[in-house]
């Protein structure tokens, strides 16, 4: 009997022992399996290649002269009641009948039964109406293009023979498109207009910098840009401009010591500085063929290209008159006058009477008149009707800070002078690598006035 209990106890001890030996192999021969970075990669598994068709089908068109949304959708195929579905949800966004011709529609439609499933109307570069078909038939909505808000320092020497223009524009280490160096050079001859001709005092050897904020879209271009700094260094003689922003006001640039750069008349009426033909007292007409004065400044420009008033002002008149061809007169402070002439129309709801803000656009330019080709003429006439060289108007600055504002403002230079070093020579155009809070870039400040 005590031989068999000692018999049952051994034959427990024996499996128990068993199956620990046994569990302890499995887990050496768990801990030594290979591990999948141990295989090499000319062993590994490799998965054999597949292919995924596309559900969808993408086709965009744009819209031509003289074509209605309805015939170029017809001719992606959509038609019937899905068309006139389509029209009517978009109608609660937009008008078709007010689409301009150059629109992109895009069309998605899915392959494995055609149909239409999406439609895409890009009004703008900022702007797209999506239409989607669901159960319930098309949903219209406006996408609007998402933005980045980025700093970009850019720094220059004027070489022989090229002017700043040219110099910024031909500047391949600013990865910027063409179309917005082209139109940093005209905020830039704004900023300092009555400080710098750039079309006559820029001489080879003088230098620029400037720090300017934008708003960047996807492919890169911008829906806004700000200079934040500039300065441009002619004939050894430094000029510097920085933007602020005041509390309750547009904001403007000043100079160093906060005195403010603008003037109630600015000397330019377009975007663009390009003079053709200055102010003379003498001058060959190619249309008359006589010696006669050309009391009024030229500007070579596009037909079409916007044209401002160039201060704060009243309608005088807007019409057709004479060899300017359809002209626009403004009258201003201190009983100034000023004349757009050549022009090929008029602002919408511009009329005589109405007050007219410095930089809203006015007119376009044409080639109306006596005019040998597109371009604007431009005069600036004193109180008593006498015609002034606008090159040679002084007037006095307008907009001065007050005592608190230029507090404010002394913080804004030492900041704005730090970006202007980071911008610095040989340093080349770049993006700023770390981005600024919006507001503090802009120089608001809420003790201003």
């Amino acid at each position: 009997m005590r031989d068999q209990k000692g018999l049952k106890v051994n034959l427990r001890r024996t499996i128990t022992l068993g199956g620990i030996g046994a569990l302890s192999l499995g887990l050496v021969a768990m801990y030594e399996r290979p591990r999948a970075t141990d295989v090499p990669p000319e062993r590994a598994p490799v998965l054999s290649a597949f292919y995924a068709p596309p559900v969808e089908q993408v086709q965009t068109r744009k819209l031509e002269n003289g074509e209605t949304l309805t015939s170029l959708l017809t001719r992606a195929s959509i038609t019937g009641m899905d068309l006139t579905d389509l029209l009517l949800s978009l109608r609660e966004q937009r008008n078709p009948r007010s689409l301009k011709p150059g629109v992109e529609v895009t069309v998605r439609r899915w392959i494995a039964s055609g149909l239409a499933r999406a439609v895409e109307v890009r009004l703008n570069a900022d702007t797209t109406l999506n239409l989607v078909k669901g159960d319930d038939g098309w949903a219209s909505r406006v996408v609007l293009t998402q933005t980045h808000v980025d700093t970009v320092f850019a720094a220059g020497r004027i070489d022989e023979g090229r002017t700043l223009y040219e110099a910024i524009l031909e500047d391949d280490r600013l990865t910027l498109p063409v179309r917005e160096r082209s139109e940093l050079v005209s905020q830039l001859a704004g900023v300092f207009q009555y400080q710098l001709d750039f079309s006559r005092e820029i001489q080879p050897g003088d230098t620029y910098r400037f720090v300017y904020e934008r708003e960047a879209r996807p492919d890169g271009t911008a829906r806004s840009r700000k200079i934040l700094a500039a300065e441009v260094n002619s004939q050894g003689k430094p000029y510097t401009a920085f933007f602020f922003r005041p509390s309750g006001t547009q904001g403007g640039y000043y100079d160093a010591v906060g005195k403010p750069l603008k003037r109630s008349i600015s000397l330019y009426p377009i975007d663009f500085v390009r003079i053709t033909s200055r102010f003379t007292w003498s001058r060959y007409h190619p249309i008359l063929g006589v010696f006669r004065a050309h009391l009024g400044t030229d500007f070579g420009a596009a037909i079409g290209t916007p044209v401002k008033a160039t201060g704060d002002g009243v309608v005088v008149s807007a019409g057709r008159q004479g060899g300017y061809g359809n002209l626009v007169v403004l009258r201003h402070q201190n009983g100034y006058t000023t004349k757009y002439g050549h022009l090929s129309r008029f602002a919408k709801g511009l009329r005589s009477g109405k007050r007219v803000s410095q930089g809203q656009v006015i007119a376009y330019v044409g080639n109306t008149g006596l005019s040998t080709g597109p371009h604007l003429h431009y005069e600036v006439r004193d109180a008593s009707g006498h015609a002034i060289n606008v090159t040679k108007l002084k007037l006095p600055p307008s907009g001065a800070l007050s005592r608190q504002a230029l507090g404010f403002y002394r913080g804004v230079v030492q900041e704005r002078m730090a970006l202007l070093q980071q911008a610095g020579p040989g340093r080349g155009p770049r993006l700023a690598q770390t981005p600024r809070p919006r507001a503090h870039v802009e120089g608001e400040a809420a003790g201003g006035d």
